[in-house]
């Protein structure tokens, strides 16, 4: 009997959506899984979490299985249920009595189970605490990097230096585009390694979807995600007029927060045909947005991947994409998607009345499968599992 490959995984509850996917594949191929998930007071309803608790009364190391009721986390346990173990790591306030509580036990736990890797999903600030532990076991370090290029409007100098600490101690990175891998490459020394995988359609997304209404009319065309400047949003409100010239009956959702410091004109929008939701999205809103859409615009201005992507893929929604970044690799031209050459309302417009003539012509957009959003994203990454879990 061959002994199996032993994994840590840390992950964020910011990537969480993403995460669960990959931990389900990893888990299921012939590799031991341990996933520690970092949970803070500000990550209690964050990304696919709405917990509803003191962290205080919980230990540093919490085990999935201990809350998943309590906590309603029932959901997840279809990703979990072959993996070795699960825990959150309970970070149950700011102070550094906590951190250092919770960072020993962490230490604890990857001494006591010895991992042949540990794979961190991106980096954590709090990272800086386990840096002698990591350093000592640098060799076996694998990182994703979700965004080797930082967004327009989002630079922090912090987490410029940060990185680059990182960047000189881990050996293997993970992308999930080959735009993400060009863009990372000059970065790092020639000894590094950098791997591309693919997201997978966040599949947890239609857990979330009322029964009731599953089967609707899909009358929107939306936008969804954080509202920030290189998302291009300015361009597709300008798109509007120009669709609406040929469709006039055409319905428009834009639904997000705005970051701080990113006040935009297109807010205070007030025509008819255009409704916009300003305020974070809960996971029941994210899906029935996307349920009620026959057509998800993302017109971003600089991209790595998206996981808007991913989660319209999951709830079988097409996409329309400007052509930048690693968007494009995640889109099948004419079938699960449209790729517009660049972001400009202009070419938006083209982009979405060429889909509705499309739909009004009934030439199949809507009768897309299950199947048809999948793509080939699993086969990519097993393809990949055995070299980058390798010494």
């Amino acid at each position: 009997m061959s002994v199996k490959t032993k994994i840590v995984f840390y992950t964020q509850v910011y990537f969480l959506d993403a995460a669960i996917e990959y931990v389900k594949l990893l888990s299921g191929q012939d590799f031991e899984v341990h996933v520690l998930i970092e949970l803070s007071p500000n990550q209690l309803k964050a990304n696919i979490l709405d917990i509803n608790t003191e962290l205080r009364s919980y230990q540093a190391l919490t085990s999935f299985q201990e809350v998943a009721e309590d906590w309603n986390l029932q959901f997840l346990i279809p990703y979990f249920k072959r993996c070795a173990s699960v825990h959150f790591c309970v970070y149950a306030s700011k102070g550094l009595k906590s951190t250092f509580k919770v960072s020993s036990s962490i230490g604890d736990f990857i001494n006591k189970t010895a991992p042949d890797f540990i794979h961190l999903d991106d980096f954590s600030q709090r990272f800086l605490f386990h840096l002698p532990l990591f350093w000592r076991r640098r060799k076996s370090m694998r990182v994703n990097l979700h965004d080797p290029k930082t967004h327009t409007g989002e630079f922090q100098l912090r987490r410029e230096l940060y990185r680059k600490i990182w960047f000189a101690i881990i050996p293997h990175f993970i992308v999930f585009s080959e735009y993400s891998k060009s863009i990372l490459a000059p970065q790092l020394s020639k000894s590094k390694k950098i791997t591309s995988l693919r997201l997978m359609p966040y599949t947890v997304y239609t857990s979330f979807l009322d029964k009731k209404t599953s089967e609707s009319p899909k009358n929107y065309i939306s936008f969804v995600g954080r509202i920030s400047p290189y998302k291009g949003i300015e361009q597709f409100i300008e798109a509007i007029p120009k669709v609406l010239a040929v469709f006039p009956d055409q319905q428009f959702y834009i639904g997000g927060k705005t970051i701080t410091g990113y006040t935009p004109t297109f807010l205070n929008t007030t025509q008819k045909n255009i409704t916009i939701k300003n305020a974070f999205l809960t996971n029941s809103n994210l899906a029935a947005i996307v349920n009620d859409s026959c057509l998800l615009v993302c017109p971003y201005k600089d991209a790595t991947q998206s996981g808007v992507i991913m989660s319209a893929y999951a709830l079988e929604c097409p996409v329309l994409v400007t052509n930048t970044g690693g968007l494009p690799e995640y889109v099948q031209e004419g079938k699960t998607g449209i790729i517009v050459p660049q972001n400009s309302a202009e070419q938006i417009a083209m982009g979405i009345i060429a889909f509705l003539e499309k739909r009004a012509a009934k030439k199949g957009v809507d009768q897309l499968s299950k199947e048809d959003f999948m793509l080939d994203f699993e086969s990519h990454n097993k393809k990949y599992f055995n070299t980058l879990y390798k010494a």
